[in-house]
């Protein structure tokens, strides 16, 4: 009698830790996007208490790859998708447009930053900041690392990739200092004097400082307008076929108003429909 009670227990178990699972719907990609998916998730939450969003910031390439070994529902990208990555079987739409800001220490007396002087910068042509005018300091360079949306997008913006036997590879100084996401590149760079990094522009804050880029200020008008020239979409990806009702749901929600006015008021531009 006891054996039948505990595996009637057990099977009990099972099925509400299976329900409870379903309820959970995972996100995961790019760290950029995390910040405002975060922020989206609390608000659907407290609509829909039943249900639970996991939010996981790992990079763009893994939240692919998430997605694709059905780790995550949901992909999140901050760069372009390409062919061979995923097929007609998922749908990728955009949810909002986030400008790339370049950022340094706030007690950095350098305010602009030009197209030829981060390409010298971060092919270790120029290494102090007197040459730019700042400083006589060595500049201590950061960057993502290679599976991130934000380094995919900077790099291929500022034309620090080369080609090796077909491939788009990228082409920065070895030597300079590679983060894992948008929060480390900004305590780095808060209490470092002579550092210089990029991440995304709805991250900015007030440890650090973001650069006018070729005399242009990184603000919401002037990435809305394009006249900022460093900026990329947010994407969310997912297959089209054997969804969850709770992915459903929230992916609908995503591409709601009140998601929009979500996005939009945290520093970041809502795709319109």
């Amino acid at each position: 009698m006891l054996t039948k009670a505990t595996t009637l227990w057990a099977l009990c178990t099972t099925l509400a830790f299976s329900a409870h699972a379903n309820d959970t719907v995972t996100v995961a990609g790019s760290t950029s996007v995390s910040h405002i998916m975060d922020i989206l998730a609390e608000h659907y939450s407290v609509q829909h208490p039943d249900s639970k969003i996991n939010v996981q910031g790992i990079s763009s390439s893994a939240g692919i790859v998430a997605l694709q070994t059905g780790t995550a529902e949901i992909g999140m990208s901050s760069r372009i998708i390409n062919a061979n990555e995923l097929d007609d079987n998922y749908a990728i739409v955009p949810i909002a447009h986030d400008g790339i800001a370049l950022v340094v220490n706030p007690t950095n007396p350098v305010n602009n930053i030009t197209h030829s002087q981060i390409d010298n910068i971060y092919h270790g042509v120029t290494r102090n900041w007197q040459q730019v005018g700042g400083n006589n300091e060595k500049i201590a360079v950061v960057s993502r690392e290679n599976a991130s949306g934000s380094r995919f997008s900077f790099e291929h913006f500022m034309k620090l990739t080369k080609n090796v036997s077909g491939f788009t590879v990228s082409d920065i100084n070895p030597e300079v200092l590679v983060v894992s996401t948008n929060g480390m590149v900004k305590s780095l760079i808060a209490r470092n004097q002579q550092a210089i990094g990029y991440l995304s522009f709805g991250s900015v804050d007030n440890s650090i400082k973001p650069l006018s880029y070729d005399g242009v200020i990184p603000n919401l008008n002037n990435i809305r307008s394009g006249e900022y020239k460093i900026a990329r979409p947010f994407l969310i990806m997912y297959k089209k076929q054997g969804l969850s009702a709770n992915a459903e749901q929230f992916i609908k929600f995503l591409n709601s108003d009140d998601a929009k006015k979500i996005i939009n008021a945290n520093g970041y531009i809502a795709e319109q429909s």
